[in-house]
């Protein structure tokens, strides 16, 4: 329900004239509604050749890891 909000809060933001604010909360709604999701889609990435490579680096594995590991549902 949060991510909903804040979804369809950020549309309203854009439509009254505040761009910037309103994308930056409709991505915080994305993220928020979708982020059970992340965990499928990291796995499916590390299979697809080069960008399975990009996610094995030093900086961008910890995080993948970290996202990877802890569902958050």
């Amino acid at each position: 329900m949060k991510g909903s909000a804040a979804f369809f809060f950020g549309i309203f933001l854009v439509l009254i004239g505040w761009p910037f604010i309103g994308m930056c909360v409709e991505f915080y709604g994305f993220f928020v509604l979708f982020s059970g999701f992340l965990p499928i889609v990291i796995s499916f990435i590390r299979r697809i050749p080069v960008l399975g490579n990009l996610l094995n680096l030093p900086f961008i594995s910890t995080l993948v890891k970290k996202y990877e590991s802890h569902p958050m549902v």
